[in-house]
């Protein structure tokens, strides 16, 4: 059995508890046996033991670690001490953007557990060459396997969604830039915020509103919209299933000016709905944007004015054109169709090991497989 090994299966942990469900749902779908065990079903205060105890006595052939600076990597070296092959997918946690957000923390963990963590691990999941990178920065010489995530395509037999969050406030007609996602300052919200209430005036004549759907800043994003006193932007909670489906389908286009990010699920899910994006360089789709699928625009708020405008400028054909880009890139190169083959032969080379499969990069600790 291979065991994937998270903080959470809800919203706290964002776009990994969205990425490792994904995973999960397309092993199984493969005759895969993939399990999924959170370290936030223990009680805080006895979490570590229990957890370790747990994945111990369910045994599995491999465990698949997502995500960092919690309990799972600090139980990862004692998983290691008994055998049991273990691949750790830091997902964008390690670059430098986040590693400098509560930097003294960290420099602590990094120092108590979590460099330890790493360099026990029998393999590292990169979701792009540009965080193979950044770990490699940190003198980390475990073998680096580069696979992104996965997404899952929309559903051709879905039935009617429901009406978006934003119904009867925004006129029929008139078009939605979404954000979807966790509200942390690494997303930028920030200086989109600032770029948007420069160009409200722009938005009306051209019948664009902004919209923010997320969680996990206690209403901060919410209040900043009212003391700017922006008349075409909305903040609302989270959605999810059909009600995030009905936010994507609602939608004209989608902005995602990260500061840091791995490699962002709601882009992917976004464009795989059709919708041209703004993005920042560090969600790491350089592709999408030499596709036509997305404009490229860093998270300073004189570039997010512009790439707007620019936004503003593109009429309805052109949209569909570059929606319709998007959504190919997707298909051909981050569905879960394509992505669950890579971590099966992944999983495979570390069980039985033999000639490394072509996406490694082994570092110095040149092995085969962790059999």
């Amino acid at each position: 059995m291979i065991l994937h090994l998270s903080h959470s299966a809800g919203a706290v942990d964002g776009g990994i508890a969205t990425a490792v469900a994904g995973l999960v749902e397309a092993q199984r779908l493969e005759g895969a046996s993939a399990g999924w065990i959170t370290a936030d079903q223990h009680p805080a205060w006895r979490r570590d033991l229990l957890l370790r105890d747990q994945v111990l006595h369910l045994a599995p052939d491999l465990v698949h670690l997502h995500g960092l600076w919690r309990s799972p990597t600090r139980i990862a070296p004692a998983l290691a001490r008994k055998g049991l092959p273990l691949l750790i997918a830091p997902h964008g946690m390690l670059d430098p953007w986040a590693l400098a957000y509560s930097r003294r923390r960290k420099a602590v963990v990094w120092r108590l557990w979590e460099r330890r963590a790493l360099e026990a691990a029998s393999c590292l999941q990169a979701l792009c060459p540009a965080e193979a990178e950044a770990i490699r920065a940190l003198g980390i010489s475990t073998p680096i396997a580069v696979i992104p995530n996965g997404v899952n395509l929309p559903d051709p037999s879905r039935g009617p969604l429901p009406p978006p969050p934003w119904s009867g406030i925004v006129p029929p007609g008139e078009k939605v830039l979404l954000f979807l996602g966790r509200f942390h300052a690494k997303k930028g919200l920030r200086p989109l915020l600032t770029a948007w209430a420069a160009i409200e005036e722009e938005a009306l004549r051209a019948g664009w509103w902004l919209v923010l759907v997320g969680y996990g800043d206690g209403g901060a994003t919410a209040s900043a919209v009212a003391a700017a006193g922006l008349q075409r932007c909305r903040v609302y909670g989270p959605c999810f299933g059909e009600h995030k489906e009905a936010c994507l389908s609602a939608s004209s286009a989608f902005v995602l000016p990260s500061f840091s990010e791995g490699l962002p699920m709601a882009a992917l899910e976004a464009m795989s709905r059709g919708l041209p994006c703004l993005l920042s360089p560090e969600c790491h789709l350089e592709e999408a944007v030499i596709a036509g699928a997305a404009l490229s625009v860093r998270p300073e708020v004189k570039e997010l004015r512009n790439g707007i405008r620019r936004l503003f400028a593109i009429g309805e054909p052109e949209r569909m054109q570059r929606g319709k880009a998007g959504r190919q890139m997707v298909i051909s190169h981050y569905s879960w169709n394509v992505m669950v083959s890579r971590i099966a032969e992944l999983h495979r080379w570390l069980l039985i090991g033999g000639l490394s499969p072509a996406f490694m990069e082994l570092g110095e600790r040149c092995v085969e497989g962790a059999a």
